[in-house]
């Protein structure tokens, strides 16, 4: 079966525990077409960004059984490949960088872009996305307009989830967390890794928690600052295993930005729970 990807870039835990529970090995990361270099030379950075955490997880888990083959393709030389070397099995993952939540409405042109090109090879598409400042109407409506099965993260009541935070942790558990501290901000290792200064984080992770559809928020940079001071009062700092709490960088980031914004900081564990959960829908489990 082949199994297609679309994702944010923060969510290089949960597509990683895919690849993982779906025991395939050879994946493919989706190129755009070559005539458009700049585009080509972002998509291969922000790629090799999130297959970091394959190369990562294969050097700390020595009993880790699965060898993977990654490669990096447009969709002509995916097809082709699968049809010469005919492999029945693969992954095929397209990721868009994390300020592209700066533009909910090109976001979502660019999640139907891909959808229309990955449908004519996969089986079924993971979308790895939250609304991310789209309504859930335009949402579904990309969603039924493929040929191809999509499955993306639901709560319980088979709502589309509002963002990769609540991916992470649960629409329940974000909001309680809110009710708890309604001045809270939320950060995660893949969040942190991407981009360590705390006004960068800033400006690419507010549109995303306020659900910002003109990029307003996100540019405003003297505007962020006045809110984070004013308005929020602790950095939740979400780990899904041992490995991310002892992770040194990831806790001077995250240190760094509770210092920059006189934050308290609150450790959350999060999860993979519900992109699995989609995964199983795909593959009728």
């Amino acid at each position: 079966m082949h199994i297609g990807v679309i994702t944010c870039e923060i969510l290089r835990k949960e597509i990683g525990a895919v690849i993982r529970r779906a025991g395939v090995d050879r994946i493919f990361f989706l190129l755009t077409e070559p005539n458009n270099l700049a585009l080509t030379i972002l998509t291969k950075k922000v790629n090799e960004r999130f297959s970091s955490e394959f190369a990562e997880e294969a050097r700390t888990k020595s009993k880790l059984k699965l060898k993977l083959n990654v490669k990096e393709k447009t969709i002509a030389g995916i097809k082709k490949e699968i049809r010469v070397d005919n492999i029945n099995d693969s992954v095929i993952i397209r990721v868009l960088e994390l300020q592209s939540h700066d533009y909910p409405d090109k976001l979502l042109a660019e999640i139907e872009a891909s959808l229309k090109t990955m449908s004519s090879v996969v089986d079924f598409v993971i979308l790895g996305y939250g609304l991310c400042g789209n309504t859930a109407r335009e949402m579904e409506r990309v969603i039924e307009n493929v040929e191809v099965p999509v499955v993306i993260p639901r709560d319980k009541t088979g709502a589309i989830l509002n963002n990769c935070i609540e991916i992470a942790l649960g629409k329940e558990k974000v909001q309680a967390l809110l009710r708890e501290e309604i001045g809270t901000f939320f950060m995660t290792p893949a969040g942190a890794a991407i981009i360590k200064e705390p006004q960068v984080i800033l400006e690419s992770s507010v549109g995303i928690m306020a659900g910002n559809s003109k990029g307003s928020a996100a540019s405003d940079t003297r505007r962020i600052m006045r809110i984070m001071k004013n308005h929020y009062q602790r950095v939740v700092k979400i780990c899904y295993s041992e490995a991310d709490e002892d992770d040194i960088e990831y806790r001077k980031t995250v240190d760094k930005f509770a210092s920059t914004f006189g934050l308290e900081i609150k450790n959350v564990r999060g999860s993979s729970r519900l992109v699995l959960e989609a995964l199983e829908e795909g593959l009728g489990i």
